[in-house]
C-alpha cells in the first residue's frame, strides 16, 4: 500500500478499503481522498477494481474491513445517504427507463422534489445551456443513442440540489471522439464551480489533459499515485497499470497489412441494393452495395447514431430490411433467420453487449454454448465437463484472458464482459465477424489484445465488418474505410492513401466533401 498524507478538507476518503466477494479480494488496502475542486482519475485495467471501489463510495456495496469517511466523519455509507449528501455517480450501465422521456427519468430521480413539471422542464434547459448538455427534455430515453443517455445521466446528478461530488464510471468509453472532447470540457468546468471529480477511466491521454491526480489501480491495491503537479509519467502510468512486459510490447500493424491484396482477393459477403429502416420504417441508410473481401478487415467510420447499430442488425437479420440482398460464401442469406445466419459463419458483437448480449445469470461457459459450440449429450443433458475443456482450451478465451467460466455474467466488469462476449462470438472461427465497439471500455493492454485477435482472423482468411468511432483504431487495423454519412455509404477508401482529417470531413459533410 502506498503511504498518502489524508487532507482534513477532502468531501470524502477512505482509509484500509478492502472488500472480498468469497475468496476473492477485489480491493484491497484502499487508502485515498477526493476533493473539492479537484478532479481525481482512477485508472487501471479491466478487472483492477475500479468500478468496485468506486460502488463502495456509493453505498452499493459494503466493504468487508476498513473506513469511508465523508465530511471527516467515519460513516456507513448508502446510496441514499450517498444521494442525501452530495454525492452522485453516473454508472456504466445507466439507470434509466428506456419508456420515460429524458423529463420523466430526471423527475423520478427526484422524487422528493416539490417542482412542478413545467419548472423541472425549464431548469433541465438551464442546466442543458450552462454545461453544454445538449439534450430534449421531451425525448424518450429508448429513442437515444448510448451518448445521448450519458447526458440524461449527468443532468441526473448536476440537477440534485445537494450535488457536489460526482462519480464518473467509464463516461468516455461510449462517447464519439468530438463527444469526449466536450466532456473534458465539462470536467474542467465543473471543477471551477468546485465540484469533487471523480473519473474512472483507462483512457490515459484523456485523464493527463484534465486530471489533478491520478491514481493507478492493479488487481484491486493501488501501485501508484501522481499529482499534476509533479508531472504525469504515461510510460510510468501504463507500466504501472499492465506490467513492464505489455508496457513495452506493440502489435505491428503495418506488418499484417502488407499481405492484402484487395483486387487477388475473394469476395466472402456482399449486399446488393440493401436499405435499412429505422424503428419508424424510414429508410436510414439507402441501396448499400458492398463488398468484403476474405482476409479483410473493412472499417466504418460515421458520427454515432447514424445508422451503424441498425446496418448490424440488418445483416445479421435481427432488423427486416427495406429491399436488397445478402449473400456471404456465395449463398444468398437475405431471407434467413439469425440462427441459419449463425449457422452460415456469420457472428454479431453489438454496441451494447451487456443489453443484447448478456443473460446475468448465466456462467460464462452457459454464454459459450449460446453463441452456437457444439454441445455433446451426456444421457438427457449437456456433457459440461466436454464443454468445459473445449472453452478452457480456446486460444481466443486464453488470448483474450477470458475470466473464470463459472462465474455468473452479473458479477464481471463492463470490460470483463466485452472479453467474454468478443470471446464467444469468434470462438467457432465465423467468415464474417460483425464487431460494433469491439474495444469499448477496454484498457490498454487488451485493446492490444483485441487487435491481433481481429488481425489473426484475417490472417485466416475471414472477415470483420469492424465499427468504431475511433478513428486511431479504424486506421490502425483496416484495411479499407467506409464512411456511414447523410443515409448514404461512401468508399471504399484505403487508410495508407488517405488521413483522419479527410474522413472527418466526410463524417461531418457527406457528399459535399466525398469524392
Amino acid at each position: 500500500m502506498i503511504e498518502r498524507e489524508i487532507s482534513k478538507v477532502s468531501v470524502m476518503k477512505t482509509e484500509n478499503l478492502t472488500i472480498k466477494f468469497g475468496d476473492f479480494t477485489a480491493n484491497k488496502d484502499i487508502s485515498i481522498k477526493f476533493k473539492a475542486g479537484e478532479i481525481h482519475a482512477v485508472v487501471g485495467e479491466n478487472g483492477a477494481g475500479k468500478s468496485t471501489l468506486m460502488k463502495m463510495l456509493y453505498g452499493v456495496y459494503k466493504p468487508t474491513s476498513g473506513k469511508i469517511y465523508l465530511d471527516g466523519c467515519v460513516r456507513d455509507i448508502t446510496p441514499s445517504l450517498a444521494i442525501n449528501s452530495g454525492i452522485c455517480m453516473v454508472f456504466q450501465d445507466f439507470r434509466l427507463i428506456p419508456a420515460f422521456t429524458v423529463l420523466e427519468n430526471i423527475s423520478l430521480a427526484m422524487a422528493e422534489s416539490k417542482e412542478k413539471r413545467s419548472e423541472l422542464k425549464k431548469r433541465i434547459i438551464e442546466v442543458s445551456n450552462k454545461y453544454n448538455i445538449p439534450v430534449d427534455p421531451d425525448m424518450y430515453v429508448w429513442e437515444m443513442d448510448l451518448g445521448q443517455r450519458q447526458r440524461v445521466e449527468i443532468l441526473k446528478g448536476l440537477m440534485m440540489p445537494t450535488s457536489r461530488m460526482l462519480i464518473f464510471d467509464e463516461p468516455t468509453s461510449v462517447l464519439t471522439q468530438k463527444e469526449a472532447e466536450a466532456f473534458i470540457e465539462l470536467l474542467k468546468q465543473l471543477r471551477e464551480d468546485k465540484y469533487a471529480i471523480v473519473l474512472i477511466t483507462h483512457k490515459l491521454n484523456e485523464v493527463i489533459s484534465c486530471a489533478d491526480v491520478i491514481t493507478v489501480l492493479r488487481r484491486g491495491e493501488i501501485t501508484d499515485c501522481m499529482r499534476k503537479e509533479d508531472g504525469f509519467d504515461k510510460k510510468r502510468l501504463i507500466a504501472k497499470m499492465m506490467g513492464e512486459e505489455t508496457a513495452e510490447k506493440e502489435v505491428k500493424y503495418s506488418e499484417a497489412h502488407s499481405e492484402f491484396n484487395e483486387e487477388k482477393a475473394e469476395t466472402n459477403f456482399s449486399c446488393e441494393n440493401l436499405s435499412v429502416i429505422d424503428d419508424y420504417g424510414r429508410k436510414i441508410i439507402k441501396n448499400i452495395n458492398l463488398e468484403i473481401k476474405k482476409g479483410e478487415i473493412l472499417g466504418v467510420a460515421g458520427i454515432s447514431g447514424r445508422g451503424q447499430r441498425e446496418l448490424l442488425e440488418t445483416i445479421f437479420g435481427i432488423r427486416k430490411s427495406g429491399g436488397g440482398t445478402i449473400t456471404l460464401d456465395g449463398k444468398d442469406i437475405t431471407n434467413a433467420s439469425v440462427a441459419k445466419r449463425l449457422e452460415a459463419g456469420m457472428s454479431l458483437i453489438s454496441e451494447d453487449p451487456k443489453r443484447d448480449n448478456v443473460a446475468g445469470g448465466m456462467t460464462i461457459e452457459e454464454h459459450m454454448i449460446l453463441g452456437g459450440i457444439e454441445v455433446p449429450q451426456k444421457g438427457l443433458g449437456i456433457d459440461w465437463e466436454s464443454v468445459h475443456k473445449t472453452v478452457e482450451a480456446s486460444p481466443v478465451v486464453k488470448r483474450l484472458g477470458v475470466p473464470e467460466l463459472d462465474r455468473t455474467m452479473a458479477t464481471l466488469s463492463g470490460g470483463n464482459i466485452q472479453r467474454a462476449v468478443l470471446a464467444r462470438a469468434i470462438i467457432k472461427n465465423p467468415k464474417l465477424l460483425l464487431a460494433s465497439y469491439p474495444s469499448r471500455g477496454l484498457d490498454v493492454g487488451t485493446v492490444q489484445m483485441v487487435h491481433e485477435t481481429l488481425l489473426e482472423m484475417r490472417g485466416k482468411g475471414e472477415s470483420v465488418l469492424l465499427i468504431s468511432e475511433d478513428l486511431d483504431e479504424l486506421f490502425n487495423i483496416s484495411d479499407r474505410i467506409i464512411v456511414i454519412a447523410d443515409n448514404r455509404i461512401y468508399g471504399k477508401y484505403n487508410p495508407r492513401e488517405t488521413d483522419s482529417m479527410r474522413i472527418g470531413e466526410i463524417m461531418l459533410g457527406g457528399g459535399k466533401n466525398a469524392d
